[in-house]
C-alpha cells in the first residue's frame, strides 16, 4: 500500500484533520494525512513526469506521466493557469505526488486574499545606498554571524548550512539586518533549472533569491552586489557571479529561465509575477525555525505547514 504525507502548504486556516493518522481497515496499515494546501506555479514534462513548483518551496516535485495521474496531472495544470491552491499528498519520503485533491472555496478565497500582482511600495526611510566597502563588507559579517551552528547567532537563526530550501525566509531575514541597521535593499529572482553546490554536495532548485544591496566603490560609483552565505561565504558578489552558482553544471543540467529584481519587501514572486508579503516575518520565523536544525543537502524538505501560506 502507498503511504502518503503532505506536501509544503498553503496553510489557510486550522484543521482538524490536519496529521490525523488513519488507519486502512484491510492492511491495517497506518496512513498518515496532513491536508496541505499549496498553489502549484509550474508544470514542465521531461523524462516521462512532469516536474511541478510551488510557491515558496525551491525544491522540484515531480508526478509521473501515466494514466492513473491524468486526472491529478490535468488540476495541477488548472491549478497553475489559475494561480489557485490544490490538496497535494507525496510518498513517503520523497518529492514525488501521489494524491492530488480540490481546494475548498474557502481555501481559494484566502490564497486570493494574500498572493498579489500588486507592488506595494517600501515606505521606509531607509539609505538606499550603502556609503562604501567597508560597510557593506562589516554588514555580511553581521549577516553571517547569525548562521545557525554559529555562537553568535541569535534565535532564529538563518539557515545558511541548509541551502535545499527556505531562501525566501533567509533573505527576508537578511533583509531585516540591514533595515536594523539603517539601509534598504532589493531582492533578485532567479528561475530554471538550478543545481548549486556547497562543496560537499548538491542541490536542485526550481528559483533562488537573494538580497541585492547597493553600495558606493572607492571612486564614489555606486554597484551592487548579492549578499547570500549560502552560495558564498567569503564575502558579497556580483549578481552575474551569484547566477553562475546557481547554474554549477558539475551537479547537473542547468539553464536559467529568467530573472528579475524586486523591492525588498517582497517575499516571494511567481515566475509569472504574483507577489507574497510577510511583512511581520511569522512565516520567514518559522520557517527559519523549521530548518534550523538540518544541513546539507537533504531532502524532502520537512513540512512548514503550521507557518502559514
Amino acid at each position: 500500500m502507498m503511504v502518503f504525507v503532505a506536501a509544503l502548504s498553503f496553510n489557510a486556516c486550522s484543521d482538524s484533520n490536519a496529521n490525523q493518522e488513519t488507519v486502512n481497515p484491510q492492511s491495517k496499515e497506518v496512513v498518515m494525512k496532513e491536508f496541505g494546501r499549496t498553489v502549484p506555479t509550474g508544470l514542465d514534462k521531461e523524462d516521462g513526469k512532469y516536474k511541478v513548483s510551488f510557491i515558496l518551496s525551491a525544491q522540484p516535485y515531480e508526478i509521473k506521466d501515466t494514466k492513473e495521474n491524468e486526472a491529478y496531472i490535468s488540476m495541477i495544470s488548472q491549478a497553475v493557469k489559475n494561480e489557485t491552491p490544490v490538496q497535494i499528498f507525496l510518498k513517503a519520503n520523497s518529492n514525488e505526488i501521489a494524491k492530488v485533491e480540490k481546494a475548498t472555496a474557502e481555501d481559494v478565497r484566502y490564497f486570493k486574499s494574500v498572493f498579489t500582482k500588486e507592488e506595494r511600495g517600501v515606505t521606509n526611510r531607509l539609505a538606499s545606498v550603502i556609503p562604501d566597502l567597508a560597510t557593506l563588507n562589516s554588514l555580511f559579517t553581521q549577516i553571517k554571524n547569525q548562521s545557525c551552528g554559529t555562537s553568535t547567532a541569535s534565535s532564529p537563526c538563518i539557515t545558511f548550512r541548509y541551502p535545499v530550501d527556505g531562501c525566501y525566509a533567509r533573505a527576508h531575514k537578511m533583509r531585516q539586518i540591514l533595515n536594523n541597521a539603517g539601509y534598504e535593499c532589493e531582492k533578485q529572482f532567479v528561475y530554471g533549472n538550478l543545481r548549486a553546490s556547497t562543496g560537499t554536495c548538491c542541490v536542485s532548485w526550481v528559483y533562488h533569491v537573494a538580497i541585492l544591496v547597493s553600495f558606493k566603490n572607492a571612486s564614489g560609483v555606486v554597484e551592487k552586489r548579492i549578499i547570500d552565505p549560502s552560495l558564498n561565504s567569503t564575502g558579497p558578489i556580483t549578481d552575474t557571479a551569484w547566477r553562475a552558482a546557481c547554474t554549477n553544471s558539475t551537479c547537473g543540467s542547468t539553464s536559467v529561465s529568467s530573472f528579475t529584481n524586486t523591492a525588498g519587501n517582497v517575499y516571494y514572486r511567481s515566475p509569472s509575477g504574483s507577489l507574497l508579503y510577510d511583512n511581520n516575518l511569522v512565516n520567514t520565523n518559522c520557517t527559519l525555525t523549521a530548518f534550523s536544525a538540518l544541513s546539507g543537502c537533504s531532502a524532502p524538505v520537512p513540512s512548514t505547514a503550521h507557518c502559514g501560506f
